[in-house]
């Protein structure tokens, strides 16, 4: 994982994980950690729409962005985002309300936790990330990790 990557997830954990807000990764980051070959060029981080002022608060020393109603979601749910920049990484905190389709899968348990180095990073579960892509219509992104599923129980 590139460093810069790190640095900003080590950030976002140690400002997040005491606060009580329910977050965790999903996306690109969270594919690698998983062990998927992908290039992550930002992090998403899925948290509940209620939350996303007090995120701001958090990190408004990485000039945080106002919560923004999301345009263009893959989903007839609506879905709004706060944007920061942490040691230059694009960083999108998003999330709906309980029924949003991350959201609602990161309530439900369906996440892991992941190490980075010393510390635990909650992500959402692959088959949670697939089944996600899948409600977004990204069938190409979905397919990327059925078939390392696929790969990685021949191998169990």
């Amino acid at each position: 994982m590139e460093g810069r990557i790190k640095d900003a997830v080590r950030i976002i954990f140690s400002r997040l994980d005491d606060s009580g807000i329910m977050y965790c990764l999903a996306g690109s980051v969270n594919m690698q950690l998983q062990g998927i070959q992908v290039e992550p060029h930002d992090l998403d981080v899925v948290i509940q729409h209620k939350d996303l002022e007090r995120v701001r608060t958090i990190f408004s020393d990485y000039s945080a962005s106002s919560v923004r109603k999301l345009k263009n979601t893959l989903s007839e749910k609506p879905a709004w985002e706060v944007e920061v920049y942490i040691s230059g990484v694009k960083v999108q905190f998003f999330g709906g309300d309980e029924d949003d389709i991350y959201a609602a899968k990161m309530i439900a348990g369906m996440t892991t936790k992941f190490s980075i180095d010393d510390i635990k990073v909650p992500c959402l579960t692959l088959e949670a990330e697939m089944k996600s892509y899948l409600e977004t219509n990204r069938e190409h992104k979905a397919k990327i990790i059925k078939d390392f599923l696929s790969t990685r129980s021949k191998k169990v």
